[in-house]
């Protein structure tokens, strides 16, 4: 399961309007899991912005994204979702939207702005842009969202291995425990011994030493982002900094 999400409440904001907007030039901008009680628009102006959120249904993975300028990820109202800056210079928007504007979309996730939703949204952000104005531009932005085209994710691998490094992934994307080795077969409805045999095959090691690498490269991608050993460690579950040294160094090469 993912760790608790903050909740941020932004209703309020678009009660005047039935919007509201925010321009983000955070450098190493990053918000852990968190989730709004209205509609949400965010899209990248400037650098490149890993984007994970939890699809409605319940037991379905998480999906995580990359989004650069010309893409963008709409979600409804009580979406958990994830944002992380994946360069030191950033520059995103974030619309936050009633749900009288949502009433139309059908699908939510990852979509490719065209060069007019584009070009609405820059004018959006003009500090010198009249609020009737802002909303003529808002719902405008909104009915050519509806058309926009779904930005592709990884599709699920037929491979079996594959699928369990995945599941791995996804739960600590999640900021949630890692699934154990019979977690993860269960999951994929198969026996650990089946399990076991495509993880041979595939990958030439045993599902626990595939585990361990999978930790591991997490750990490492945490660590690269400036956090601090200790921080990592007990993000991860680790019972101290030395055991998540032991593991980095036992996997070196790996």
């Amino acid at each position: 399961m993912p760790a608790p999400a903050h909740f941020s409440p932004k209703l309020h904001l678009t009660a005047a309007h039935g919007f509201a907007l925010h321009d983000s030039r955070q450098a190493d901008f990053r918000r852990e899991w968190h989730t709004h009680d209205c509609g949400m628009l965010l899209w990248p102006r400037m650098g490149r912005l890993k984007s994970a959120w939890e699809p409605r249904a319940d037991e379905a993975p998480a999906v995580s994204t990359r989004l650069v300028r010309g893409d963008a990820v709409l979600l409804p109202a009580g979406t958990t979702h994830l944002t992380v800056a994946e360069a030191g210079r950033q520059q995103h928007g974030e619309l936050y939207l009633a749900p009288e504007h949502l009433r139309a979309f059908r699908v939510f996730g990852a979509v490719h702005l065209d060069g007019a939703t584009i070009a609405m949204l820059e004018a959006l952000l003009s500090p010198m842009l009249a609020p009737a104005s802002s909303a003529l531009l808002v719902r405008a932005i909104v009915a050519q969202l509806v058309s926009s085209r779904p930005l592709a994710v990884p599709a699920e691998p037929a491979s079996l291995a594959l699928r369990m490094v995945r599941r791995f992934t996804a739960a600590l994307e999640r900021d949630g425990a890692l699934p154990s080795i019979e977690m993860a077969a269960a999951a994929l409805g198969v026996s650990v011994r089946q399990l076991q045999r495509a993880c041979q095959i595939e990958f030439g090691a045993s599902p626990v030493a595939i585990r361990r690498r999978v930790l591991a490269a997490h750990a490492r991608a945490l660590l690269a982002e400036g956090r601090p050993l200790a921080r990592v460690s007990e993000q991860l579950g680790f019972a101290s900094s030395g055991h998540l040294t032991r593991l980095l160094r036992a996997s070196d090469g790996g």
